[in-house]
């Protein structure tokens, strides 16, 4: 039982020690390199750069926008049948951006909570 110990302690210490001198390594070269940018490519930082230029509605054609404000309504809509509700102001800022590209805003019956009377 004090062999399992034992040898679970020194794997761990081995470990350990691998890794600090990795990192000593690392910090090593990096002193003696200066740092150059590098832009990031593939699947990742694809999405990161969509998802940053819809935050702030770059490179997006008139199409592209109709069709992912359309998809936030829908999404909205449905969530809030599922019991999720949002603030009143989040719903304002989707229907002014579906108003600004000229898309019809289809809106749900809402269903209202049943009281305990």
């Amino acid at each position: 039982m004090d062999l399992d110990i034992i040898l679970l302690s020194s794997i761990i210490a081995t470990l350990f020690i691998v890794f600090m001198i990795a990192v000593y390594r690392e910090f090593s070269v990096m002193e003696e390199e200066p740092y150059t940018f590098q832009k990031e490519s593939g699947p990742r930082a694809g999405l990161v750069n969509f998802v940053g230029n819809l935050a702030v509605n770059k490179s997006l054609t008139v199409d592209e926008k109709k069709v992912i404000y359309q998809a936030m309504h829908r999404n909205i809509a449905d969530m809030e049948s599922d019991g999720v509700y949002f603030d009143e102001s989040l719903k304002v800022i989707v229907a002014e951006q579906m108003d600004d590209l000229g898309v019809e805003l289809v809106t749900k019956p809402v269903r209202k909570k049943k009281s305990d009377n």
